[in-house]
């Protein structure tokens, strides 16, 4: 997943962390546009993504 984090959205490894630790527990924000595309990169990693709109 780190991988994929850091690939779709060009962070450094501790923000990569980061992320991935928000994503694990409440999941990220941003505009569909962004989400797709970082499910893109996740799901080529064969890491099962779910896309929704906020409620």
């Amino acid at each position: 997943m780190l991988q994929a984090l850091r690939n779709a959205r060009e962070l450094a490894l501790g923000e990569a962390r980061a992320q991935a630790a928000e994503l694990a527990e409440t999941g990220l924000t941003g505009t569909l546009v962004e989400m797709e595309i970082l499910a893109t990169h996740l799901r080529r990693r064969a890491i099962t993504v779910v896309v929704e709109a906020a409620s």
